[in-house]
This record gives structure tokens, sequence and C-alpha cells, in this order.
């Protein structure tokens, strides 16, 4: 290998530079998408411990089913008009994309098929550390908004262990604060 003269590493490192001012390195995270999750998040857990603590009737579950197609809509509406594909996003959208997927089809996975393991608040603890891995991976891209949010999604699993009296309503929280929370920020920041 030849060695380079200190032009030719002066310009290597310029086209470099150049390389890296162009490239996108910021994470965009659609907060309203967060907030809109986790408010769903919130309000399943939520009203499960309302109907053990007997607070509500169990039929009023029918309603739950709304939120789901609400939020899926919103979502597919949204996306579209945001007007975004796969392939003209930079690579760090891409791969945001990719944990959020995975994090929430993981989650998905167990629920509807691990339903005898993951039982009554596993399965909504599964869900926060889904979306806690989520957060963590847009801290890591420097946003430390993401990461309180994600740490407060993440203690509420493990404040929910020891509260077993209001394990749903802790989780809730965790989603509500944590999850949402960190929606309603990013779509209120100036940043």
């Amino acid at each position: 290998m030849e060695s380079l003269s200190p032009a030719q590493a002066r310009e290597h490192i310029e086209m470099v530079d150049r390389i890296l001012t162009r490239s996108e390195r910021s994470l965009r995270v659609g907060g309203e998408f967060f907030l809109v999750w986790g408010l769903v998040g919130t309000s399943v857990t939520l009203a499960f411990q309302l109907i053990i603590d007997g607070r509500i009737p169990s039929w009023a579950l029918w309603v739950l089913p709304l939120f789901f197609a609400a939020a899926i809509l919103f979502s597919v509406l949204r996306g579209r008009q945001l007007g975004k594909c796969s392939e003209g996003l930079p690579l760090i959208q891409r791969e945001f994309f990719a944990v959020l997927w995975i994090s929430l089809g993981v989650a998905f996975f167990a629920d509807a098929f691990g339903f005898h393991i993951f039982t009554t608040w596993a399965s909504s603890a599964v869900w926060n550390i889904a979306a806690a891995i989520v957060l963590f991976f847009i801290a890591v891209h420097g946003n430390r908004r993401a990461l309180v949010c994600g740490i407060i999604v993440l203690v509420s699993v493990a404040a929910a262990n020891f509260l077993p009296t209001i394990t749903g309503y802790v989780l809730a929280a965790g989603m509500l604060f944590g999850y949402a929370g960190f929606g309603l920020i990013s779509l209120t920041s100036r940043d």
C-alpha cells in the first residue's frame, strides 16, 4: 500500500467531511405516533386494572378494539401523508424503523402466541419493555429526552413488580409518561 502525501490525505479528509456534512445524522421519530400508541397502550392496561378493581364492568372492553382501529387508521393515514418510503430514507431512519418493527413485532408475537406464559400483567410488561427498547435506540443517537422517557418506562416495570395491588396502574403510568410523554415532548419541542 502506498503512503499518501499530506495533500492527498487532506483531500481524502475533506471528501469524508463533505460526505458526513451532507449525510442525515438526525433521527426523526414522529412524535405523533408515540403519543397515539402510548395512549392506546395506557388505555388497555388501565382498563384491565379498572376491571380487576371492580371500577368498570368487563363488558366495557368492547371499546378497546375501537381504540386499536383508530390508532391503526391514524398511523396509516399519517404515514401516507408523510409520504416516506424506505428507499428514500436515510440509513439512520431505516435502522430506527427496523428496531421499532422488530421490538413491536416480538412483543405482538409474545402476546399472541405466548399468552399462557405472559399472563395478566406480564403481557403488559412485554409491551413496556418493547417501548423502552425503542426509546433507548433513539437515546443512543443523542436524544436525552428519549433516554429519560425510556428509563421511566423501564422503571415502571420494576416498580410494578413490587406493587402487586396496583401493577396495572404503574405499568399504565410508565406507558403514559414514558412513551406517550416522549411523543408529546417531541411534538412540542423546538429542536
